[in-house]
């Protein structure tokens, strides 16, 4: 009988037989306790960044690295076999989930400073890059000992560094009109995903087709429910940023000199 071939003992590049990554563990936070010690860095250093003579240089660096990681992820899948019975093949995996839209839009607003991608990207990688690192599932067979792992990090954690970089480097702050761009941006992704998810054996686009409990089964049923939570987290983010934003402008206001007697 034929069988279809796995990738189990290729080694680095592979996939565990069995669950070898678990959640709240060591290697779980490690990454994203990296992660917050490079934004507290930039933090700390932005104004020697931003004087960097090549401070463009450290952008466009930081760009191609993240074309890397994101296409060495197609590369992988040019390699490896299916993982667990699941369809690992391009067909199944084209580029069009929302946090690697958010890595390429991050890239280019590393390359280009343009504002209106950097608030595309603030909503997008802020929000669900966020949700992928406090849950990232999608690695349960490829913990550390696999490339699998670094590269789901580095693809969910360097957007995030990115977007952070340009707010304290740059002074880059989002606007509610980016709010609508994001739209934008999402609705052509989540028409993709509804026909591909219908059409494509395997194809989970967006993840619309994940058992959640308090979602109904339906795609058509789903979408209109996660756009009302992703609007109101959209607008969590927006004015608990400008909240914050203010109450950071105020604190560095110059005392008012005193009166003389």
């Amino acid at each position: 009988m034929e069988t279809t071939a796995v990738f189990y003992g290729e080694g680095f590049f592979g996939y565990s037989p069995e669950k070898n990554f678990y959640m709240f563990s060591f290697w779980h936070f490690l990454p994203i306790v990296l992660m917050v010690a490079a934004i507290v860095l930039i933090a700390v250093f932005k104004d020697r960044i931003k004087n960097f003579k090549h401070e463009d240089k450290i952008r466009y660096i930081f760009a191609f690295v993240m074309m890397i990681v994101e296409m060495s992820y197609f590369w992988r899948l040019l390699y490896v076999g299916p993982e667990h019975g699941e369809r690992n093949d391009l067909l199944a995996k084209l580029p069009m989930q929302i946090c690697q839209w958010g890595l390429i839009i991050c890239m280019f607003t590393m390359m280009t400073k343009s504002r209106a991608l950097f608030g595309i990207n603030f909503f997008l990688t802020l929000l669900f890059a966020t949700v992928a690192l406090a849950y990232p599932m999608v690695i349960t067979y490829t913990g550390p000992a696999y490339y699998r792992y670094y590269q789901f990090w580095l693809e969910h954690t360097l957007p995030i560094i990115g977007t952070f970089y340009m707010m304290f480097v740059h002074g880059f702050k989002p606007e509610y009109k980016h709010i609508f761009y994001t739209f934008f941006v999402l609705t052509p992704l989540i028409i993709f995903a509804v026909i591909a998810n219908a059409t494509i054996e395997g194809a989970n686009y967006l993840y619309l087709m994940t058992e959640v409990n308090f979602l109904p089964e339906s795609q058509f049923l789903r979408i209109p429910i996660l756009l009302v939570i992703v609007i109101g987290l959209f607008n969590l983010m927006y004015f608990g940023f400008k909240f914050i934003d203010k109450k950071i402008a105020a604190k560095n206001l110059p005392e008012p000199a005193a009166k003389e007697q």
